[in-house]
């Protein structure tokens, strides 16, 4: 029997389901918003853009590397770190101001932080604890 003669409830039955089916689909096709450690926890806060840059290489000496050791910035700027290296690694700031994800980075995962104040921050990787490095914020 179609919907237009089908009785009034029917009707109003049919309406309601559709409008259900409806929202099921438009909150199917919403995207899913995660930020990085270095964003704020609000998903509408833009990315900073990275003014310099530190890449997490393989050394075998070390087991990895932070390229360049030593940076310097100067205060309101971001630092990206790129892990380039396969085994997994952190930015742990000495001081505990700033940390990447605990469990590691790597294949390319970026992580980024905006050094806000001037002062010189050592940081190491957590699981490799002989990688250190320093970026200095003047």
């Amino acid at each position: 029997m179609p919907i237009h003669a089908a009785p009034p409830r029917l009707r109003w039955r049919a309406c309601l389901a559709g409008g259900f089916v409806i929202v099921a689909a438009l909150g199917a096709c919403t995207k899913a918003t995660t930020t990085s450690p270095s964003q704020s926890p609000a998903a509408s806060s833009p990315v900073p853009a990275a003014d310099a840059a530190v890449t997490v290489v393989t050394d075998p000496s070390t087991i990895g590397a932070f390229m360049p050791a030593s940076l310097s910035i100067k205060a309101g700027q971001t630092v990206q770190w790129t892990f380039q290296d396969a085994n997994p690694h952190t930015v742990t700031a000495d001081d505990g101001s700033f940390s990447s994800p605990q469990s590691g980075l790597n294949g390319n995962a970026t992580y980024r932080h905006t050094f806000a104040t001037a002062g010189t921050f050592a940081y190491h990787c957590a699981i490799h604890p002989q990688m250190k490095a320093t970026v200095v914020v003047q």
